[in-house]
C-alpha cells in the first residue's frame, strides 16, 4: 500500500536531495527505496546532487589549474577524480602540467642533508633528468635499477614522501616523478640533461662527501670478496668524477689507486679499484652508520667488514729500491726470490703505490726502438 510523504519528509528531501547521493538519502528515509526517493524528487522538480552546482563550478574555476588531486577531492568531497577531470574539461579548464599530479615533496633538494647528498650521488649514476616531451610539460626525475634492487626505489619514495608508483619493465624497475620544481633545483646543483656527456663534479659540502660517495658506489660501484677471501671495491664512471674520488681517498686515507679505462667500453668510462686492507678501510668509511643505502651492497659491505685482515709489514727503503730497480726488468720469480717475505700481490700493490707499472716499461722500450 502506498505511503504518502509527510510534510517532514518532503522538507528533508528538498534540503538534502540536491546535496547528497541517493544511497546516502536512503539512511534518512528508512521507509523509502531509492526508486521512490528519486520519483518524489522528480515530482518536486528538485535538482539532483549528480548535477554540478554553481558553487562547485566556482571551486573548479578557482583551483582546477594548480591544486593537487588530493586538494581538489577534499574541496569537492562528493566527486570522484574522473568526475572532476570530466567537469573541468566541460568548463574548458586546463591543469598546469609543470606540477606533479601525485603527492611529492617538491622542496626536497633545497636543503642539504646526508640523505640528500646520497641521492645526488645515486642520481649521478642510476638516475637522470628527462626534458618534457611536449610544450608546457614538466621535466622529470627518473630512476632505474634491476628488479632485485627495488628496495632502493622504495626508500627513495619514502624519502621524497612520494605517492608515485614504481613500474616494472622486464627485469628492471623504474620510478619517475614529473616535477619542474625538483628538476630546477637539481639543475642548480649541477645535475644536467645527458649527464654522462656533460660530466661535472658536484660541489658537495665536505661534511656530506661520505654520503655522496656511497650513493655513487651503490649506483656504479662493485663490492665483492675475492677467491682468497679478501674484500674488493671498484668504482666506474666518467674521468672527472673518478679522478675526484681517487684524489679524495688518497688525501683522506693515503690510499693509492690507478685510473684505468674499461676494455670494450665507451671512451668516457673509467674505473679505480681497491683490495684487501685498502678496500676494507674504504668500505668501513662508506657504510658504517649509513642511513640510506642499497640493501644488496650494504649486506656485502657487512660481510667484508667481518673479514680478519693481516696487516702487512711496511716496506723498507731497501725493498722499495729493489722494486724501483728491478720491477720493470726482471721476471716474477726473480723478484720473489729477492723479496722472499713478500707475496706477488703485495709486491704489485707496493709497485702501484710507488707509481711503477709494467705498462710504463713497455712504453719506454717502444720509444727506444723507434729512435
Amino acid at each position: 500500500m502506498y505511503k504518502y510523504w509527510s510534510y517532514k519528509e518532503i522538507s528533508l528531501l528538498k534540503k538534502y536531495y540536491p546535496k547528497l547521493r541517493v544511497k546516502d538519502l536512503v539512511k534518512m528515509f528508512p521507509n523509502r527505496t531509492k526508486a521512490t526517493i528519486v520519483a518524489k524528487a522528480l515530482s518536486l522538480d528538485l535538482p539532483s546532487a549528480k548535477l554540478w552546482q554553481p558553487e562547485e563550478n566556482n571551486i573548479l574555476r578557482r583551483y582546477f589549474a594548480e591544486a593537487s588531486m588530493e586538494e581538489l577531492m577534499k574541496l569537492l568531497p562528493k566527486r570522484s577524480w574522473p568526475a572532476i577531470l570530466a567537469q573541468g574539461e566541460r568548463l574548458a579548464l586546463k591543469r598546469k602540467t609543470d606540477k606533479p599530479r601525485l603527492k611529492v615533496n617538491e622542496d626536497y633538494f633545497k636543503k642539504w642533508s646526508s640523505n640528500m647528498a646520497y641521492l645526488l650521488g645515486f642520481i649521478s649514476t642510476d638516475g637522470c633528468i628527462i626534458e618534457g616531451t611536449y610544450e608546457g610539460y614538466s621535466d622529470s626525475l627518473k630512476f632505474g635499477v634491476r628488479r632485485s634492487d627495488v628496495d632502493i626505489l622504495e626508500k627513495i619514495k619514502r624519502e621524497f614522501r612520494s605517492a608515485h608508483a614504481i613500474s616494472e619493465v622486464g627485469n628492471a624497475v623504474h620510478l619517475a616523478i614529473a616535477s619542474q620544481k625538483m628538476v630546477n633545483d637539481l639543475k642548480a646543483l649541477g645535475i644536467l640533461y645527458r649527464k654522462s656527456l656533460r660530466e661535472e663534479v658536484l660541489n658537495v659540502p665536505q661534511k656530506y662527501i661520505q654520503d655522496f660517495l656511497r650513493g655513487i658506489v651503490d649506483g656504479d660501484g662493485s663490492i665483492s670478496i675475492s677467491k682468497e677471501g679478501y674484500p674488493n671495491l671498484s668504482i666506474c664512471g666518467g674521468k672527472k668524477i673518478i679522478s675526484f674520488i681517487r684524489v679524495y681517498f688518497l688525501s683522506k686515507f693515503n690510499i693509492f689507486s690507478k685510473i684505468s679505462r674499461r676494455k670494450k667500453s665507451k671512451n668516457y668510462l673509467f674505473y679505480i679499484a681497491y683490495r684487501s686492507n685498502s678496500a676494507k678501510t674504504l668500505i668501513d668509511y662508506l657504510y658504517t652508520n649509513a642511513n640510506l643505502y642499497l640493501e644488496r651492497k650494504f649486506k656485502l659491505a657487512k660481510q667484508c667488514l667481518k673479514i680478519e685482515m693481516k696487516h702487512r709489514r711496511n716496506y723498507t727503503e731497501e725493498e722499495n729500491q729493489i722494486i724501483r730497480q728491478f720491477y720493470h726488468s726482471l721476471p716474477k720469480d726473480r723478484i720473489l726470490a729477492m723479496l722472499s717475505n713478500r707475496t706477488w700481490l703485495s709486491i704489485q700493490d707496493q709497485a702501484w703505490a710507488l707509481d711503477i707499472t709494467k705498462i710504463k716499461r713497455r712504453k719506454k722500450k717502444l720509444c727506444i726502438y723507434s729512435s
